[in-house]
């Protein structure tokens, strides 16, 4: 009896010859799928916020500095409920409530509140609190 040594003593099903194809086009699939969920989107701005912001911008550069090397502060008032004051807090954690009325002219119902633009994209900071819609306008705070 003769033997063929180089035959197979038996054949097998060999699903995983299409494995790697599967598995490139699940993750082509997957890598299109989260860089279309993680693309900026881009949101026109309102200009009428924009004017709520009383203070020269141009001053400072994009981290907060101006030209002398100091930073600055602004200062607006929100009504004395905490969860205006959470809401300011999630979008600017310089923030400071302070008393007295400030240069704002804040009421006895309403917090003072200081920030600083020493913080990364203050300016985006700035345009946030704005929006809100019981911020009626942010003011430069001078120290005197």
């Amino acid at each position: 009896m003769i033997y063929n040594t180089h035959a197979p003593m038996f054949t097998t099903y060999q699903p995983l010859k299409r494995f790697p194809l599967t598995c490139f086009l699940v993750a082509a699939l997957g890598v299109v799928v989260f860089q279309s969920q993680c693309q900026r989107r881009t949101t026109s701005e309102d200009g009428e916020v924009w004017k709520k912001i009383r203070m020269d911008l141009s001053r400072y550069d994009a981290d907060g500095w101006s030209g002398s090397g100091v930073t600055g502060n602004y200062e607006f008032c929100i009504p004395q409920d905490p969860d205006k004051w959470k809401a300011v807090q999630k979008i600017d954690t310089t923030a400071q409530k302070s008393g007295g009325s400030g240069r704002v002219g804040c009421t006895t119902a309403q917090w003072l509140v200081i920030g600083s633009t020493r913080q990364p994209h203050f300016r985006r900071t700035l345009y946030r609190l704005a929006s809100l819609p019981f911020v009626e306008r942010i003011e430069e705070t001078f120290w005197e």
